[in-house]
């Protein structure tokens, strides 16, 4: 290999021949954090069979396949580990070797898939994972749901803190500040918006009972407040507020300020978003 061929920062996947595009012949993910990385593309590759399942099996739960849950959470897992794992390229590799952050890391990822198993075995019994006290053994199942998304939406907090150690690793100031806030604003959030619906044993607040008016695509109630709604918004925390950052950084690179101005922002918002579902008002009356 000449000098030219050879890889500037040794990330190239050597077994790969010449010729092909950086996109291929570079291992994009090599500096990933690996369990969150392959996790999600394990969930990102479940999530085709569980289409199919979708497609030959007609049995239905609330006029939806009983696929489609597990589909569902197959995706946002697969989105949630992955953006965890593209996170990791900004923690230093002494840090990421830790017990503080492997521990959490590694038992977040074994809820993921405690969560997900528990969620396709229902699909395949027919009945619902949440919310479902009818036996036992539904209700234990549930309960184990609930322990694993506390042990999962914490595996926010110590990639946080590895970003927030800063180290090494080049970065924004003011996207370095929003990934922190992102993530911590995620696991506070989630945790409250996502308590309050298993305390409130359903994501309906007030409106009519029966057949309910939806949004197209999301299915958040129309005619009544909607849990599902905050919870929506806290979950995505950790996407937006990078992504606001990395904008307003193109025009004022490191402005601290401004990512601490929109975290602000939108944890207001997303309180407001909770006490309008707690209060029994869709989210939107239009549509």
């Amino acid at each position: 290999m000449t000098a030219a061929m050879r890889p500037a920062s040794g990330a190239t996947d050597r077994s790969m021949p010449a010729g092909l595009p950086p996109c291929v012949t570079t291992r994009w993910w090599a500096d990933w954090e690996p369990a969150t990385t392959r996790l999600g593309l394990a969930m990102a590759a479940l999530l085709p069979v569980l289409l199919l399942a979708g497609a030959m099996d007609d049995r239905a739960i609330a006029g939806l396949s009983v696929w489609a849950k597990p589909a569902k959470f197959a995706l946002a897992f697969s989105v949630y580990l992955l953006t965890l794992g593209f996170f990791g390229r900004f923690v230093e590799r002494a840090f990421r070797k830790r017990r503080v952050l492997r521990g959490p890391i590694l038992v977040g990822a074994a809820a993921i898939a405690m969560e997900q198993a528990i969620i396709t075995l229902q699909a395949a019994r027919g009945v619902g994972s949440h919310f479902n006290g009818a036996t036992s053994l539904d209700a234990g199942l549930y309960v184990a749901m609930g322990v694993g998304s506390l042990l999962l939406t914490a595996m926010t907090l110590p990639v946080a803190w590895g970003v927030a150690r800063g180290g090494s690793v080049r970065l924004d100031g003011g996207v370095r500040l929003a990934i922190v806030a992102g993530l911590v604003l995620t696991f506070v959030l989630t945790l409250a918006t996502a308590g309050t619906l298993a305390m409130h044993g359903g994501h309906q607040v007030g409106g009519p009972t029966g057949p309910a008016r939806t949004l197209a695509l999301l299915g958040w109630l129309r005619d009544a407040g909607d849990l599902r709604v905050p919870h929506f918004f806290a979950t995505h925390a950790m996407h937006v507020l990078p992504f606001l950052a990395w904008w307003i950084a193109r025009f004022r690179a490191g402005d601290r300020r401004g990512a601490i101005l929109v975290a602000a922002l939108y944890a207001a918002g997303v309180a407001a978003l909770f006490a309008q579902a707690l209060a029994g008002r869709p989210f939107a009356v239009w549509g």
